[in-house]
Order: C-alpha cells, then sequence, then structure tokens
C-alpha cells in the first residue's frame, strides 16, 4: 500500500510540473527531450567520474566508464556519440597502463571505427604505446608519426607534445638518444607553457634517461628529481613508481646504495597500490642488479624471476630480455654454467628480435619521410605565400582604379542633389499637411492600442486565475495524499508495536511456564527424596539397628562394622534431605530470600570456603517466582564459585530498594576471560542468563585472570 501512495504522489508531482513548464496557451513538453536531458546528464556525470578515477589508476574507474559507453550505444543525437569518444578515450589509457593490452586495444580500435579525426589521432597515439611496451618500436614510431601529422594539420600543440614525447621514447628504446633530446624537449616544453604538470614531468622523465644516454650524468639527476618532486606534489603514483625506479638506478650505479633502497622502496609501493604490472617488472630488474651488487644472490634470484613473471603480464619484451640476462649472471655465479647458457641464449634470442637492422632502417625511414614532408609542406605553404601577396597587390590597383571611379560619381551626385533641393520646398508643404493627418491618425491608432492592452490583460488575469486554481487543487490533493499516508504508516506502526509487545508476553509466558515446570520438577524430585528415598533409608537404620540389638555380636571386629554400617546409613539420610531441601527450600517458601540464602551458605564448609553475607530491606516478603529465581541464581553463582573458581573467600551482599534488588556475588579465585563465556559448554552461565531475562533484569561478570570474579545481578520489583 505505500509503495502505491509514492507511486500516486509522484504522478501527481510529474503532472503538476508538467502543467507550470508549458507555455501559457497549453503547449505540451515532448517527453524525448526529458529522457534526452536525464540521460546525458547520467551519461557526463559517470564520464567525468570515470575519468577522474582512470587518473588515478582506481579500479572502480570502469564500471564508470563502461556504464557511460553503454548507454551511448545505438543513440544517434551527436551528444552521445561524443560521450562515447571521451570514454573511449578515457578506458584505453586506464586498460594500456593496467598491462591489460587486448582490451586496451580493443577499444582503441573503437576509436578509429568512430571516423572523427581527433578520436582517430588518439587511437594512434594509443596503438603507438601499446606497440612501445610490447618492444615493437617500427609500429610504435610509425602510429605515433600519423597522430603527429594529424595534430601539425589542425595545429593541436598538446596533442603534437604527446606524440613527439612518445617518439622521443621508442627513440631512446633504439638508442638514438641525440633525436630523442630534440623531441622530448620539444614536448616538456609545450606541455609547461600549458600548465600540463603530470606531462610535463613525464616527459622529463624520459628527457633524463636521454642524457643518461649521451653520458651527461648531472642533466640526468636534475630532470629525475624536479619530474619526482612535481609528481608527488600532485600526488601522481603512477609517476612516482617510474620516477623512484630510474632514481633507484642512479644512486646504485653511483654507490649511493642507501638512498637507491629509498626510492626503490617508494617505487614498489607506488607500482603495487596502482597495479602497473609494467614497472613491477622493470623494478624486480633493477632490484636484482641492486642485490648482485651486494653478493645477496638468494634475494637478487628471487628478483630475477619476479621480473619475468611480471614482465610477461606486461609484454614488456626489453624487460623479459632483462630478465633472462640476470638470470644467467647469477647461475654462472652459482657455477651452473650449463644451465646460465640456456638462458643467455634465450636473452641474445629477445634482444636480437628487438633490435634488428631492418627495424632501425624502417625507423630512420619513417623519419626522413616525415622530415621530408615536413619540408614540402612548408616550400608549398610559402608558395601559397607569395600568391597571396601578388594577389593583394593586383587587389590594390583594383582598389585605386575603383576610388577613382567613385570620385567621379560623388561630382554627378552633386550635380543632382543641387536639383532636387528645388524640389524639397514643395515637398516640405506637401509634408507638414500629410503630418497633421498622421497626427489624427496616431491618436486614433493610440485609443485602439489601449483597449486592446485592457483587453489582454483581462486574459492574462483569466489565465492567471485558471493556474492559480489548478495549483490549489493539485495543493489539496497532493496534501490529502501525504494526510492519507501518514495515517496509514501510524496505523501500521501502531500494530507493528502491538504485535511486537504480544510476542514479548508470549515470550514471557514462554519462559515462565519453563521455569514453573523446572520448578514442580524440583518440588517434585524433592519429595520423592524425601518421603520416598529418605523413608527407606531411616526403616533400613532401624531394621539394621533391630537386628544388630537382637544378634549378639562377640568380635570386636563384627561390631566396628555394624557401626560402622549404621553411621553410612544415617549419613546416606541427610545427604537425601540435604539434596531434597536444596532443590526446594522449606525456608524460602516461610522466611523469604534472605534467610534461605543464609540457610544454604551455612551448610558450606567454612574450612575450605569463607562465605559471608549482607542483606538490607528484606522486610516485607517479595512476589513467589521472584524469590525462586533469584534463589536458584545465587545457588547456581555459589556451586560454579566451589566448582571451578579455587576460592578460599566469598562475599554475598543482598540489598533492595524502591527500584529493585542488587545481588553481588565476588570471590577471590583464579577468574576467567569474561569474553569467551559465551563459548563455555555448560549450561550454568545460561541458566542465569534465562532466569535474570526472565525476571527483565540484567546480570553482568567482571573478572580476569588471577584476579576474583564479581557477578552483579539486578531485579526490578513491581
Amino acid at each position: 500500500m505505500s509503495s502505491q501512495y509514492i507511486t500516486f504522489l509522484r504522478i501527481i508531482t510529474y503532472c503538476a510540473c508538467c502543467f507550470f513548464a508549458a507555455p501559457a496557451f497549453g503547449q505540451k513538453a515532448k517527453p524525448s527531450d526529458a529522457s534526452f536531458y536525464a540521460d546525458s546528464v547520467k551519461v557526463s556525470s559517470l564520464i567525468t567520474e570515470g575519468k577522474k578515477l582512470a587518473t588515478n589508476f582506481d579500479k572502480k574507474a570502469p564500471d564508470n566508464l563502461l556504464l557511460a559507453i553503454r548507454m551511448c550505444e545505438g543513440k544517434s543525437q551527436p551528444y552521445f556519440k561524443q560521450q562515447q569518444i571521451l570514454g573511449f578515450m578515457a578506458i584505453g589509457p586506464y586498460y594500456l597502463y593496467k598491462g591489460r593490452h587486448d582490451s586496451a586495444a580493443y577499444f582503441y580500435t573503437r576509436l578509429m571505427q568512430t571516423g572523427d579525426g581527433m578520436a582517430m589521432a588518439r587511437a594512434n597515439l594509443g596503438f603507438g604505446n601499446i606497440a612501445d611496451y610490447k618492444s615493437d618500436y617500427e609500429t610504435a614510431v610509425s602510429k605515433n608519426m600519423l597522430a603527429l601529422k594529424y595534430f601539425e594539420s589542425i595545429k593541436d600543440t598538446s596533442g603534437m607534445a604527446a606524440a613527439s614525447g612518445n617518439i622521443g621514447n621508442s627513440y631512446i628504446r633504439l638508442r638514438q638518444y641525440q633525436k630523442a633530446v630534440g623531441l622530448l624537449t620539444y614536448a616538456v616544453d609545450m606541455f609547461t607553457k600549458k600548465g600540463m604538470k603530470r606531462q610535463a614531468a613525464n616527459n622529463m622523465g624520459g628527457l633524463a634517461r636521454a642524457y643518461k644516454g649521451l653520458g651527461n650524468t648531472q642533466k640526468e639527476l636534475e630532470l629525475k628529481l624536479k619530474a619526482f618532486s612535481i609528481f608527488k606534489a600532485e600526488g601522481y603514483k603512477k609517476g612516482m613508481a617510474t620516477l623512484g625506479t630510474n632514481l633507484g638506478v642512479f644512486y646504485s650505479n653511483n654507490g649511493q646504495q642507501d638512498e637507491a633502497e629509498k626510492y626503490y622502496k617508494i617505487a614498489l609501493s607506488n607500482s603495487w597500490q596502482i597495479g602497473d604490472n609494467g614497472n613491477i617488472g622493470l623494478l624486480y630488474n633493477n632490484l636484482s642488479d641492486f642485490y648482485l651488487k651486494q653478493a645477496k644472490y638468494d634475494a637478487a634470484m628471487l628478483c630475477v624471476d619476479s621480473a619475468w613473471y611480471y614482465s610477461q603480464k606486461s609484454g614488456d619484451r626489453l624487460a623479459q630480455a632483462d630478465a633472462m640476462l640476470g638470470k644467467a649472471i647469477l647461475l654462472h655465479l652459482q657455477r651452473k654454467h650449463v644451465e646460465a647458457e640456456k638462458y643467455s641464449e634465450r636473452y641474445i634470442g629477445i634482444k636480437d628480435s628487438i633490435y634488428t637492422d631492418k627495424m632501425q632502417g624502417k625507423v630512420a625511414e619513417m623519419d626522413v619521410q616525415y622530415q621530408t614532408e615536413k619540408r614540402e609542406n612548408r616550400i608549398a605553404f610559402l608558395n601559397v605565400e607569395n600568391t597571396n601577396k601578388s594577389l593583394l597587390l593586383k587587389n590594390s590597383m583594383l582598389q585605386n582604379n575603383k576610388n577613382q571611379l567613385q570620385i567621379t560619381e560623388q561630382k554627378q551626385a552633386l550635380t543632382i542633389n543641387r536639383l532636387q533641393l528645388k524640389n524639397k520646398d514643395q515637398i516640405l508643404v506637401n509634408e507638414r499637411l500629410d503630418a497633421e493627418k498622421k497626427e489624427q491618425n496616431i491618436k486614433s491608432l493610440q485609443k485602439q492600442s489601449r483597449i486592446q492592452k485592457l483587453e489582454l490583460n483581462n486574459k492574462a488575469l483569466q489565465v492567471k486565475d485558471r493556474n492559480l486554481a489548478i495549483s490549489i487543487i493539485l495543493i489539496v490533493i497532493i496534501a490529502g495524499a501525504l494526510v492519507s499516508y501518514l495515517f496509514y504508516n501510524r496505523y501500521k506502526l501502531t500494530q507493528k508495536a502491538l504485535l511486537q509487545a504480544e510476542m514479548l508476553h508470549q515470550q514471557d509466558l514462554l519462559t515462565k511456564a519453563v521455569l514453573d515446570a523446572e520448578e514442580k520438577e524440583r518440588q517434585r524430585i524433592a519429595g520423592d527424596l524425601h518421603d520416598g528415598v529418605g523413608q527407606l533409608f531411616s526403616a533400613v537404620k532401624m531394621n539394621l539397628t533391630g537386628i544388630f540389638e537382637r544378634v549378639p555380636l562377640s568380635r570386636d571386629e563384627d561390631r566396628f562394622l555394624v557401626e560402622k554400617t549404621l553411621a553410612l546409613v544415617d549419613e546416606s539420610c541427610k545427604e537425601v534431605r540435604s539434596i531434597s531441601h536444596q532443590m526446594m527450600p522449606n525456608m524460602l517458601l516461610r522466611s523469604g530470600i534472605a534467610s534461605d540464602v543464609k540457610s544454604f551458605i551455612e551448610k558450606i564448609d567454612a574450612e575450605s570456603l569463607k562465605v559471608t553475607l549482607d542483606a538490607k530491606g528484606f522486610t516485607d516478603k517479595l512476589e513467589s517466582n521472584v524469590e525462586v529465581v533469584l534463589y536458584r541464581v545465587i545457588q547456581e553463582t555459589v556451586n560454579n564459585v566451589i566448582k571451578h573458581a579455587k576460592a578460599d573467600k566469598l562475599d554475598i551482599k543482598l540489598t533492595r530498594d524502591a527500584a529493585g534488588i542488587n545481588a553481588v556475588i565476588a570471590d577471590n579465585g583464579v577468574g576467567f576471560n569474561t569474553t569467551l563465556k559465551d563459548d563455555f559448554g555448560g549450561i550454568g552461565l545460561k541458566n542465569i542468563a534465562t532466569r535474570i531475562e526472565y525476571l527483565k533484569g540484567t546480570v553482568d561478570y567482571l573478572s580476569a585472570r588471577n584476579k576474583g570474579t564479581t557477578v552483579k545481578v539486578w531485579v526490578p520489583v513491581m
């Protein structure tokens, strides 16, 4: 019923919104427009949040981006197509840097299929990065060249910087360091001018590696530290992981092992946090060299194996080759030369497949082709510029001729004006007559205008009154619905409270019935023990006494046996009487809880356990079931002390006041861990909790090992 009310209110509210959103003369809003607006807002929110998460390599990023991409599928509006392209652009790099190259390639392919120039250029950047990770530098340079040409054609300096930086990184891998320096310097400068700090720092790291290849260690360290500080300030984990690895290598090669270890740990921590398998593989290769220099061969071997595992996951063939070389070196040091040669051959095979003469030549050919096209485009641009200048000169000459013609025309116009002035006087006279007629017409029109305004105002008031009436009706309907819902909800809550109260009442009745049955069973067993077994023992004692009096016993041993037997029978009678009194003490029915507890503790051996009782406020007798239950709780607690506590002192305090009864039972025994009380196998503590819960009371245990136990019981008195 409540869901129907809510649905009804939603319908009423939607109708009101549609009414007030509509124009004054009853035009209707289009449902498709509302749907488009809702979907566009949601898609925009998902794309924005997804891009933000993807930048930090958050694993939640694909959820947002994939949902947004699916929402855009099948929609023909340009807005959704553009949003889908943004989704592809964000999710492709996320999967790329996560080492999931197949997933990245799928979304870059989707970008290519859009036919959008910018999207295709971004896709080529992505394909180039994938190829670079797989050490396919020919493809990497080719794809980035295509992207660079497009970005140059639209003068997109950010795209030009990104493509140049990617090509520069590929040149570093191909050991063409001087070319790499030029491209990466351009990328750093462009990104810095645009305030794109992360991208500038990324290319600084690449530029540092290029200077390392040229042997300029001072410039290398300066750029690495600067890039690392930018990443740290930005909180960019991917950058800190990459630059941390590079700084670790630098300091390790220069003998500064403490600094090297510090940056290796920073790099490893950030790589694990973002799941960057490629950087983890590179890092383990460098850590292997780090431990090898310190003669920690076991640690180095573990790092080499880890490097091989993670470089396979990321597809970085260069890192795979370095792992094979590290493995071979360590096996040679362990004098396993045959196995070491196998890994050396695998290293050579991977290296040869990466650095082929054909690839080097192809990359150089692409570079020459790109530079040639660039020069040809420049020449063509200059030719066009010269042509434009020639056209401008011709246009200037034509303009001069046009100006001379205009001067001639102006002279002719002056002559015509003189003739026209003569006619103007006559025209002015005619105009005065016309002005008087027009003035009369204007007054008539003004009068008609005022009448029309009054009619329009009257119509506007009628529309306003109608809208007000409809608004009042809608408000009354909504208010009535709300009041009905509130009354219904209140009725449900009342019924729920009554049901809970009835359940609690039934639970109390059930607990009372169980306790009453238990007490009746105790009374029955106590009566059977007292009246049955007790009487039998008394008859046995009387019969044995009669037999022993009639039968003469000449030997001392026989008389001693007879006396011992009679003593055992007498002790059995007392034990049966004691058990029957404990199960249902007569004192409880006569004198109340305080007297019966006192009678109970007097039966305890004072030498084994010294018990003190302090009872206050028990002038009036309690309700029978309260006395019985409370007595059983105290009896069970004292028995637990005797059985388990190993105590020699026990204090019992009973206090009754207007609110209820407080019972505190404290011993000096071994204590126990109160957090484990629910795990004990016995039922004693559970029985105590059940009885106290029946009386609506509370029981608390305060104990610790070797510090005794205190049980606090509180029971309300009605």
